[in-house]
């Protein structure tokens, strides 16, 4: 075991197997090593594979913390003690919540994907217009530069026309 290595302890039950309400529920605490340049899917792979069953898309993982919040999948990388280990719940898509008939209209559907479409639409062309924005404010300041330069040397040739001849040598100093 290498320095690399994360050593996760992880308390796994398998709701999975549950047949009717009378069957017991298998729990199990294991450990994990995980190498910490994973990825997510790397790491459900993994578990999938450690547990003995197929990623299919028939099993869904629920990660907890002690307290039974749901955690993402990518927290079991920082690593856990055998005293305080991650929940890892194996359940059956559609398990605990059975499928129902759609109650949705299907144009309420397409008004949906509508809106969504418009959406996305606006949203790339906001961010292919963001860079003239940009280019368009550098453009602006540079032309209020060039006015300012413009006022500042029209001062300037005024106060040397007006200024008294006595004021001069005061002005010329401050320079």
């Amino acid at each position: 075991m290498g320095m690399s290595e994360i050593n996760t302890w992880v308390l796994i039950r398998r709701y999975d197997k549950l047949d009717d309400d009378n069957t017991n529920l298998q729990t199990s605490l294991e450990r994990l090593t995980f190498a910490p340049s994973l990825i997510a899917d790397d790491v459900k792979s993994s578990i999938f594979k450690f547990i003995g069953i197929e990623d299919d898309g028939t099993k869904v993982l629920k990660i907890r913390r002690q307290d039974n919040n749901l955690i993402p999948l990518s927290t079991l990388l920082n690593g856990s003690t055998q005293k305080m280990p991650f929940i890892i719940d194996v359940v059956c898509v559609h398990q605990f919540c059975p499928v129902e008939r759609r109650t949705v209209l299907p144009s309420y559907i397409d008004a949906l994907n509508s809106k969504f479409t418009n959406l996305e639409q606006r949203i790339e062309f906001a961010e292919t217009t963001l860079p003239d924005i940009t280019n368009g404010h550098i453009n602006a300041m540079k032309d209020i530069a060039v006015q300012l330069a413009n006022c500042l040397d029209f001062l300037d040739r005024r106060l040397d026309e007006l200024a008294p001849a006595a004021w001069k040598p005061q002005l010329e100093s401050a320079i």
